[in-house]
């Protein structure tokens, strides 16, 4: 499969689940659903008018976040559904539709580039990563954010993952994975949010872990090397606990 074929099919896949678990309740107290590596740098390095470009903003948790703080923010999408939803929840904010692989900025443009759980859902991480960094000017920081390889997800999306896709591409197989395993997920995600999961969150989760068309897993040495060979110096690491870890770059040239 090529890469334009790869996107249509990513970008199909979020306009029919976008990955949005979001309740009235949760938009509330957003604060409180942001990964702690990503509240600390927007509170360490975003201040009011601070000219932010997040890429891949999706239905909006994160963009709703920056825009309750005052950012000078343009969230770019290639889901017009993942887009709707962002705008829905953050009207103030600039909004663009747009590939992660060929963005329609100018170089050097923004204080700050946000990728949150991005590059690695589309065709070509590294080519991502490279557009985030052309559009962030000297001085800037980028906050990113991965796949981690070896980590239980790895496992489970490489082998589990396969034959379920198998399965739900096909029609005939398609009702056994919902009955059989989505109440399962379900029950799981219910327990987990302690009674707040809906279950169309818990299905849209499901199909962003499971039945996603791409997802790829990055080593901590290589993301560095993305960084140095695009001018970027790792000033901040955290290997979380999930399955993505985050890296804080600050562009030298």
């Amino acid at each position: 499969m090529n890469h334009d074929e790869l996107q249509q099919q990513t970008n199909a896949h979020y306009e029919d689940f976008p990955f949005d678990f979001l309740t009235e309740e949760d938009e509330q107290n957003i604060e409180q659903l942001q990964p702690p590596a990503f509240f600390r740098f927007t509170e360490t390095y975003l201040r009011p008018g601070s000219k932010v470009a997040e890429i891949g903003c999706g239905p909006g948790r994160a963009t709703l976040f920056m825009s309750n703080r005052g950012i000078d923010l343009l969230a770019v999408d290639i889901s017009p559904a993942s887009l709707s939803l962002a705008k829905r929840r953050a009207p103030n904010c600039k909004f663009l539709q747009a590939t992660n692989l060929d963005l329609p900025l100018p170089d050097e443009a923004f204080d700050a580039v946000v990728s949150d759980g991005v590059i690695h859902h589309t065709p070509d991480a590294y080519t991502s990563f490279c557009e985030n960094a052309r559009i962030l000017r000297p001085g800037g920081v980028m906050y990113v954010g991965v796949y981690r390889r070896k980590r239980y997800y790895y496992y489970v999306y490489t082998y589990l993952g396969r034959p379920i896709r198998w399965l739900e591409k096909r029609n005939w197989a398609r009702f056994l994975v919902h009955a059989s395993l989505l109440p399962i997920y379900y029950t799981v995600h219910l327990i987990k949010s302690r009674g707040k999961r809906t279950w169309q969150g818990a299905k849209n989760f499901f199909y962003d872990y499971i039945i996603t068309p791409q997802a790829t897993f990055h080593t901590y040495e290589e993301v560095v090397e993305w960084g140095r060979k695009n001018n970027l110096e790792l000033v901040e690491y955290d290997e979380n606990v999930g399955n993505v870890h985050s890296f804080v770059f600050l562009k030298t040239i």
